[in-house]
């Protein structure tokens, strides 16, 4: 076992977490790129209006889909573990299992949107300036995505359950990249956003082709068929994946929740101002600091499966050190020079508002404690009872907000009472992690 300043891991780990680490750098790194041009050329070629409605637009799906729970990551993770104790059934059974429930959640999806599309009255303020026909081919094109997105989770897990997680993530960062420079140079040759949601389409059925060619060779002795699904394991899995769902669910609500109430109480200006300043204020730190989580989760996995539980403890208290220094650096970083950039990266195009940025910093500064944290249960798939707390949470303040803004509340009382939701998830959080901390013997 080898130490350094910080962390003790094996030389075969050390060589895969540089590898993974390496991958969520580039992604990172691409990201940051992207997002500097991205977001001005956007306004630059379809306007600030246009920007707000394919902000609002693309989050649609990924909010309908709060019935629809991931199974992957579930599988994932106990794939990961029964394949440290070389149980090659079991993981099959996981992968093909979770196989079956990805299915379903493609039928429930369709249901969802078949009755989005026949309740949901379309004429909000935000499609003002779109003509109803073309609002249905840019929203056909954006739900069918979202199916081949579904896929891609599958095929992933099935790439990365040993831990070769550099494969999904450069396959990610290359399309994420290649479909937002598509999507800004389309504007350069039309003012119509059905071009952008068709190259959106057509580039997301390129991806998933990607990453069934690269589980082919990746996916050693894992079938992609239902023969091993049954009821019995099939709901163990699902009993898991309650977890993930929940936490999607509270994200959901805390994220593109919070777009859909811009949309449907302010102007599409609003949403593109409070979008890009999330990018930078709330996401970018998220993001470096998410390098660390994302490469560290297989390795907690691998050593609980292996009963290493004083490296589990060891390298847990200096992550939590390590993810304190950071975002203390990077909060005083932020709101030093946080406003210089964002007028610079956005040409002056929006009006920022200070306490935004102070709110946005303070809600990412414990949220990213928050995802160090948990990450010590999420890893063994033993965090249900914490995510229910927070899902009630997350569900309670949604609503007060709601409730805010009908009373005509200013914007900024959503921000401020997603910091206070985020705080008190915490500190549920972190009792619950620290009690199973305290547990391993």
């Amino acid at each position: 076992m080898k130490k350094n300043i910080l962390f003790k891991f094996t030389s075969s780990q050390f060589s895969r977490i540089k590898k993974n680490f390496n991958s969520f750098f580039l992604n990172f790194s691409v990201q940051i790129i992207i997002q500097i041009f991205y977001l001005p050329l956007m306004l630059f070629f379809w306007g600030t209006e246009n920007f707000g409605i394919w902000i609002f637009v693309t989050t649609i799906p990924s909010t309908l889909s709060v019935l629809n729970i991931d199974f992957t990551r579930a599988a994932k993770t106990e794939m990961s573990i029964n394949n440290i104790k070389n149980k090659k059934k079991e993981v099959n059974q996981n992968f093909q299992n979770a196989f079956g429930l990805t299915l379903m959640n493609m039928l429930i999806f369709s249901i969802i949107s078949i009755i989005f599309f026949l309740l949901t009255d379309l004429n909000l303020k935000i499609f003002e300036s779109i003509e109803l026909y073309d609002l249905k081919i840019i929203l056909f094109f954006i739900f069918f995505s979202f199916y081949f997105i579904l896929f891609d989770s599958l095929l992933a897990t099935g790439i990365s359950y040993r831990g070769k997680l550099y494969i999904q993530q450069n396959i990610k960062t290359i399309f994420d990249a290649l479909i937002k420079i598509a999507v800004v140079i389309s504007g350069f040759f039309f003012n119509n956003l059905i071009y952008a949601a068709g190259i959106f389409f057509l580039m997301t059925i390129l991806k998933t082709l990607f990453f069934y060619y690269y589980f082919t060779i990746n996916k050693k002795y894992l079938v992609l068929s239902l023969k091993f699904i049954n009821l019995k394991n099939s709901l163990k899995l699902f009993k898991l994946s309650l977890s993930y769902y929940l936490e999607a669910i509270s994200y959901m609500l805390k994220n593109n929740g919070l777009i859909i109430l811009l949309g449907i109480f302010f102007t599409a200006e609003l949403v593109g101002l409070v979008s890009a300043a999330k990018t930078l204020f709330y996401f970018l730190p998220l993001r470096i600091l998410g390098i660390i989580t994302n490469t560290s989760m297989y390795e907690y996995s691998q050593s609980y499966a292996k009963k290493q539980m004083k490296t589990i403890k060891y390298n847990f208290n200096r992550h939590i050190f390590l993810t304190m220094c950071l975002i203390l650096l990077m909060s005083i970083s932020l709101l030093a020079t946080g406003p210089t950039i964002f007028n610079l990266w956005t040409h002056n195009e929006y009006n920022l508002n200070y306490l935004l940025i102070l709110l946005l910093v303070t809600d990412c500064l414990i949220c990213s404690l928050r995802n160090t944290v948990i990450i010590l249960i999420k890893a063994v798939n033993k965090f249900l009872k914490a995510i229910v707390v927070e899902t009630i949470i997350s569900i309670l303040i949604f609503f007060i907000t709601y409730y805010f803004l009908t009373l005509n509340y200013n914007y900024l009382s959503m921000f401020i009472m997603n910091l206070i939701g985020t705080l008190i998830s915490f500190i549920a959080i972190g009792y619950f992690s620290f009690k199973f901390y305290g547990k391993l013997k």
